[in-house]
């Protein structure tokens, strides 16, 4: 049981010279990240400050700058397709003028060739009634041929 004990003491003085070799190390890395932070917290000499708020307003300023340029060729484009979009109804305006004169052609044309279907059609029904007619007359002719016929014989 001694024995566990030492063994504990030894790990443990072994693990004391190691902090003290590294201690060092990180209280001088702690020494620089407050040095920083110390640093970055207390204000900066007027020139600095001055020139800090340049650069700002400089950053600004082209910033602006920029909007205004991207604003005015957005303003170009939409010009651009306003012309575009107006000559397209233009010609949508004027390709529906040319629709409606067609259909009114095609309606003409239409009446037209229902109005000759009808003449064709009475033409034709006075052709047969007079084809009925005269074949009828034949008829009666040829008939009563035959009856005179018949009766200068008998």
């Amino acid at each position: 049981m001694i024995e566990w004990i030492m063994l504990g003491g030894v790990g443990l003085l072994a693990g004391c010279l190691l902090m003290l070799a590294f201690v060092p190390l990180i209280h001088a890395r702690a020494v620089r990240l407050t040095k920083r932070h110390l640093d970055e917290a207390t204000p900066m000499a007027i020139n600095e400050i001055q020139a800090d708020k340049d650069a700002l307003r400089a950053q600004f300023a082209m910033s602006v700058r920029r909007l205004e340029v991207s604003i005015e060729e957005m303003r170009a484009k939409a010009a651009g397709h306003s012309g575009e979009l107006s000559r397209q109804s233009l010609e949508i305006s004027r390709l529906h003028v040319e629709l409606d004169k067609k259909m009114a052609l095609i309606f003409a044309m239409r009446t037209r060739e229902q109005v000759r279907k009808n003449m064709i059609r009475r033409i034709v029904k006075i052709l047969m009634f007079m084809f009925v007619r005269a074949s009828r007359q034949r008829q009666r002719y040829e008939f009563e041929a035959t009856l005179n016929h018949v009766t200068r014989r008998a």
